[in-house]
């Protein structure tokens, strides 16, 4: 008796998860992926974007521990601060540039997620979503004013594009040959 509730609480459990996931993706995506332990091998960026200009472009993976454990900073000269990417996980003063929230006392580190008190880390979702969408963590994506552009909605195509080609493009000025994508296809080719 007591596996076939456990077999359907389970079930019961999987198909609330799955309508809720239909009406709140974004709520959904940012439970499965807030967390306090580091993504191994890929992940795939662009899984559930919608865009106008291309909705046939392919997943995008990228691989946490390569950029989290090798030296792989604009400079090439270090390990990538975890803020690099997960900007708002830095204390307000360090903030720069267009960056306006701060969700930490104290800049995330590897060692400070793993205290038990440490509040997880959001994914790019919670706060990039989708044009039409309302991201998990937010009323609506962020909007900032960039000096020579104007008011950009950083929904999440734009805010991926902004940081990791940023990133790519300087990399690919101090090493010509590095194998960082910085065109349409390399990075959207699913592989």
């Amino acid at each position: 008796m007591m596996k076939k509730y456990i077999v359907l609480a389970t079930a019961l459990a999987f198909l609330s998860l799955s309508l809720a996931g239909s009406f709140y993706p974004n709520a959904i995506a940012s439970a499965i992926f807030d967390s306090k332990v580091q993504p191994k091998g890929d992940i795939m960026l662009n899984k559930t974007a919608k865009t106008t200009k291309s909705p046939d472009k392919n997943q995008v993976p990228f691989n946490h521990e390569t950029h989290s454990l090798k030296n792989y900073s604009a400079d090439l000269k270090s390990v990538a601060r975890c803020a690099e990417c997960h900007h708002t996980d830095q204390p307000k003063e360090k903030l720069t540039g267009v960056l306006k929230t701060s969700e930490r006392a104290a800049e995330l580190t590897t060692a400070l997620l793993e205290k038990a008190d440490a509040a997880p880390v959001k994914s790019c979702m919670a706060c990039h979503t989708h044009t039409d969408a309302k991201p998990a963590s937010w009323p609506a994506n962020p909007v900032v004013e960039y000096e020579d552009e104007g008011e950009v909605t950083l929904n999440n195509e734009e805010a991926y594009h902004r940081n990791c080609i940023t990133c790519h493009e300087s990399v690919k000025k101090i090493k010509a040959d590095t194998t960082a994508p910085t065109g349409c296809a390399q990075c959207h080719s699913g592989k």
